[in-house]
């Protein structure tokens, strides 16, 4: 999985945002997500105890996917904290366009004060583990409306992490 995360990593640099609400549904659902960060701690209060920001975080974990919010997240513009999350899938999925993915990523950003997110990318890819070679099946990338951070959901777990 490291190797997988160390290939995958540098090629989702700029997928920074919102993947957090489709991996909880991917959770419910069984079907897609997957992963990436955001650059620089905040000097300020939220930032100090950011320990966690140099290593990946699982989520939730169960037989079908691993969920993960990726090392790196941090502030990129006031007030908003720019994360990634992931997905790993232990069977293939199709993503919209019908092509076969086993990773997903989604990047967003959250309003730790307002109690608000969005997301802003969204990528499948296929990692073939034989040949090792990483492949982006199909994105997306647009800025979603805002949505509350609700109890028991993925955003509220990442929330929990990054906004202390």
């Amino acid at each position: 999985m490291a190797l997988l995360l160390s290939t995958v990593i540098p090629r989702m640099k700029y997928y920074l945002c919102a993947l957090l609400t489709v991996c909880f549904v991917v959770g419910a659902q069984a079907k897609s997500e997957h992963p990436e960060p955001g650059p620089a701690k905040s000097g300020g209060a939220k930032g100090a105890q950011k320990s966690n920001n140099d290593k990946d975080v699982v989520l939730r974990k169960n037989g079908q996917s691993t969920v993960y919010l990726l090392s790196g997240w941090g502030k990129a513009e006031e007030p908003y904290v720019w994360y990634t999350v992931s997905a790993h899938f232990n069977a293939e999925q199709l993503a919209p366009n019908g092509k076969p993915f086993n990773l997903f990523s989604l990047s967003g950003a959250q309003d730790c004060k307002e109690n608000h997110f969005f997301f802003y990318r969204i990528s499948y890819m296929y990692y073939d583990a034989k040949s090792k070679a990483l492949s982006e099946v199909f994105f997306k990338k647009s800025k979603s409306d805002i949505l509350p951070i609700n109890p028991e959901t993925i955003e509220s777990s990442v929330k929990s992490i990054i906004c202390n």
